[in-house]
């Protein structure tokens, strides 16, 4: 992050949103918010470099493959072993709706491969550290040190008012960019700072397989649709918003057998708790495969079912807000393909998602027990 003090004022080209939102298709958490009131910048801000926002595109295996293949192995003044490292700016990523694929490219450039005295203070993206300074910020461990740049970024991409969904670690940013090519006289002094960051990024998705890695969200592509807020009454949708934007009749489509819902979602779709409640179990196996059974405080049961292996970011006893991280989608279980598989329990009866799937969008969420127990099997 080294760059001079001067040059702080806020950029151009930043997507805005009214009360604080997170303009990505993931979610952020905004108590009370709605998915309208947006004002998009001028298309031509647009670099056409990646989101600094969205869902990673490049998971945990890939990422640790490639440092593997570096040959760089355990960096001696990193205070944390690299794999654990790399998890953590994933899930951190995921939590704040940040790209933390590209985020860890980001780190390993700041830090010359975790080699730097910034290494040693668990500062991974040169916060705090301006050109005449001989270090940024200290952090007290890893974890705040990922923390802290994940949300930092997400400040620089959304604003400082932008709700967090972790205690805020990170200090305020004192520029704007929406994109990872607009951090380059920002976040860096340096006028090629993309480039450099993407030689990385590029190095990491040949290794990961092009055929593995679907392309970046470019900025281009968002817009107000694909808000996904938490709305009036501490409901969220279990899926980006832009899911439902694209494919509203997923959200009122039959279940096949029992009172339930399957939104075809694809492998590494970000699963969100529906509502504020306790993680009751994180099966792994069985028909459900890996999932996550929540008990709303609305006294409602919500399970979630045919998630990725390994991706789960909850444990059992966990206390978690709507629009909060849960895991991943994929396969798992009795499944033939990819997707998510809702189940909802109120006052003893299994009850159909989808009208509080449609009402969540159309911000007028609905008690689950006044769902109804049947006509939605084929």
């Amino acid at each position: 992050m080294r760059r001079s003090r001067v040059g702080t004022a806020i950029a151009a080209g930043v997507l805005v949103c009214a009360a604080g939102f997170t303009a990505l298709p993931v979610l952020a958490v905004a108590n009370g918010s709605t998915g309208t009131g947006c004002a998009v910048a001028d298309p031509a801000d647009d670099d056409g470099t990646p989101s600094i926002l969205g869902p990673a595109t490049v998971g945990v295996p890939e990422l640790r493959a490639w440092w593997a293949s570096t040959g760089r192995g355990q960096p001696e003044r990193l205070a944390l072993d690299i794999d654990d490292l790399i998890a953590l700016y994933v899930t951190e990523g995921d939590t704040e709706g940040v790209r933390g694929d590209l985020a860890f490219a980001q780190a390993v450039l700041e830090t010359g491969g975790f080699t730097n005295r910034d290494t040693t203070i668990n500062n991974y993206a040169g916060i705090g550290h301006y050109d005449t300074a001989p270090a940024g910020l200290a952090f007290p461990d890893p974890i705040t040190g990922v923390r802290a740049h994940i949300q930092l970024l997400k400040k620089y991409a959304a604003g400082n008012s932008a709700p967090l969904a972790t205690p805020d670690v990170a200090p305020d940013a004192g520029a704007a960019a929406t994109t990872w090519g607009g951090l380059a006289g920002t976040w860096a002094s340096s006028p090629v700072y993309w480039q450099s960051l993407n030689a990385i990024w590029q190095a990491m998705t040949t290794h990961a397989g092009a055929a593995q890695v679907p392309a970046p969200a470019q900025a281009a592509s968002l817009g107000c649709a694909d808000l996904l807020v938490e709305v009036a009454g501490g409901y969220a949708l279990p899926v980006a918003r832009r899911w439902y934007d694209q494919h509203p009749e997923w959200f009122s489509r039959p279940h096949h057998d029992y009172p339930a819902i399957d939104l075809p979602v694809p492998v590494g779709t970000a699963l969100y708790a529906i509502t504020d409640g306790v993680i009751v179990a994180t099966p792994t196996g069985g028909r459900c495969g890996t999932g996550v059974v929540l008990n709303g405080d609305d006294h409602a049961q919500y399970t979630y079912c045919h998630g990725r292996t390994a991706s789960t970011t909850v444990r059992a006893g966990d206390r978690v807000r709507a629009g909060q991280h849960l895991l991943d989608s994929a396969s798992t279980g009795n499944s033939t393909g990819p997707h998510l598989h809702l189940a909802i329990l109120a006052a003893g009866q299994q009850r159909c998602p989808g009208p509080l799937l449609v009402a969540i969008a159309n911000q007028q969420p609905i008690p689950p027990a006044g769902l109804p127990a049947s006509g939605c099997t084929s």
